[in-house]
């Protein structure tokens, strides 16, 4: 049974592209409006005009101007007059501008771009644990030419060169890593300082968490994502994660206040959906214990309401199912609704099985159209008729297929062969009874082997609650310790 197409009124009011949006860089808000230009705009949820000004309106903060030119041609071939020559008399400026200020930082950065490129003499300054920013100073490289180079990144990304970006953010990077040798000073002292089961930092091995740091990691990220290497930007976005948490954790200009710590999780929430959805290994997985972390779920129910939708899909695609009860409590605490969230409220607070029903069609419609999930639409659509079907045997033993299928939002006979799959692919206790066209339901019960696998699979997502707490605690005593240590000095 096909699922009645959507009016575009109804996939409008149910787009997420402006909500997350607010939270991402520009450059990853180009690809959901690509998305939205060749999958929105036929269906009639955007005008093509106002997507393709929205794209030039965004490349126009960027330095990517040749691609803001063809944007450019584009609208006006759509609507002339909705841009103007002066416009373009701008963006041709502005290629200039960018060209002059390129070969000005590069000029800039060339002290160090120079011993970047004369590997013996790298060599021999790892080995002697000088590739730091000290060991730079005495070879001639300041401050300043270290800083130059990291705009010089910063600006490789602006114009779209992410390949590019993220190897200089990753030579940049390595001045701060911790060296091998174990003697080194800053070695031991970043472990002492942020240790984890190796002995290293976790936010690759680096022994500072500055701010200037901190905002290339963040470039990092940007880049992975941009370049689609999504097991290296699970690696990235965890070292966000860490930097952002520690940096929470400590005083003065090297932290981040309580309202800033809050803004950049909401951030990493939405960035990190590019990760979560693309990576098959760990991504489910990953999502589930970002956003049900303590600290997240703030920042979700603050800023962030609407990111319910992905935690809700992932819980379902993933098999979760012990978490759909702790969802409905957290519903409860959200102003938001959508036809996904709607549906598990249904199924497991009401119970509200023809409820369900109408927003199993409405699901698969809201899908199809979100740029996160759009691939994922076929995998949630099983798995939430497979939630309906448990759900619906537990309170019936003999169940007609033509009203089953009704529950399913399919027809009798794909109901039926549907089933039928399942009782053989799930080992059902169940069997189909042709005559009278039902399913008679046998005595479920679960051995002892299978009801400790389902209490311990959300183990993992409590401990990992736990664990934070607990380092916050600790954190806040060191914090505390440190200060009266500081008084005691003053005194």
């Amino acid at each position: 049974m096909s699922t009645p197409a959507a009016s575009p009124a109804f996939l409008a009011k149910w787009n997420l592209t402006s909500s997350c949006g607010s939270s991402m860089d520009p450059h990853l808000l180009l690809p959901l409006l690509e998305f939205a230009d060749a999958t929105l705009v036929p269906l009639g949820v955007f005008d093509a005009v106002s997507v393709s000004k929205a794209r030039l309106s965004l490349l126009n903060s960027s330095n990517m101007v040749d691609y803001a030119i063809e944007i450019y041609d584009n609208v006006k071939k759509l609507s002339p007059e909705s841009v103007t020559d002066e416009e373009l008399k701008k963006l041709k400026k502005q290629r200039d501008d960018v060209m002059q200020k390129m070969n000005k930082l590069t000029e800039g950065a060339k002290p160090f771009t120079e011993i970047l490129g004369d590997e013996k003499r790298r060599a021999k300054m790892e080995e002697e644990c000088k590739w730091n920013v000290k060991g730079l100073k005495e070879q001639g490289v300041t401050e300043e030419t270290l800083e130059t180079y990291r705009q010089l990144a910063k600006f490789q990304y602006e114009c779209g060169d992410y390949e590019t970006s993220h190897f200089m953010i990753d030579e940049y990077l390595s001045l701060f890593v911790a060296p091998s040798s174990q003697g080194d000073q800053a070695f031991e002292d970043s472990r002492q300082q942020n240790p984890n089961k190796d002995g290293l930092p976790p936010a690759y091995g680096l022994t500072s968490l500055s701010p200037t740091v901190h905002a290339v990691l963040w470039g990092k990220l940007s880049s992975l994502i941009l370049m689609a290497r999504w097991d290296e930007a699970m690696v990235a976005l965890n070292a966000v994660k860490y930097s952002i948490e520690y940096r929470s954790s400590v005083s003065g200009p090297a932290g981040l206040s309580a309202l800033r710590a809050l803004k950049e999780r909401t951030w990493l929430l939405h960035w990190g959906l590019f990760v979560f959805w693309n990576n098959s290994k760990k991504g489910l997985d990953a999502i589930i214990d970002l956003y049900t972390n303590e600290k997240y779920m703030q920042a979700i129910q603050t800023n962030a309401p609407h990111l319910l939708r992905y935690l809700t899909a992932a819980v379902i695609v993933n098999k979760r199912k012990r978490l759909l009860n702790e969802l409905v409590k957290i519903y409860q605490h959200c102003n938001y609704v959508d036809p996904i969230v709607q549906f598990v409220d249904c199924l497991y607070n009401k119970f509200d099985f023809e409820g369900a029903q109408n927003r199993l069609h409405d699901c698969e419609n809201v899908l199809s159209t979100d740029f996160f999930l759009h691939n994922q639409t076929g995998l949630f659509m099983e798995e939430a008729r497979i939630f309906i079907f448990e759900n619906y045997c537990r309170i019936h033993q003999k169940i007609d297929i033509s009203t089953l299928g009704e529950k399913l939002a399919m027809n009798p006979a794909e109901a039926e062969r549907w089933i039928v799959d399942l009782i053989r692919n799930a080992f059902l206790d169940a069997k189909i009874d042709s005559t009278n066209n039902c399913v008679v339901m046998g005595h479920q019960t679960k051995n002892i082997y299978q009801q400790v696998i389902d209490k311990t699979k959300d183990l993992n997502v409590r401990s990992n609650n736990l664990t934070n707490t607990l380092r916050m605690v600790v954190q806040e005593a060191k914090a505390d310790e440190r200060k009266r240590r500081d008084q005691r000095g003053d005194d």
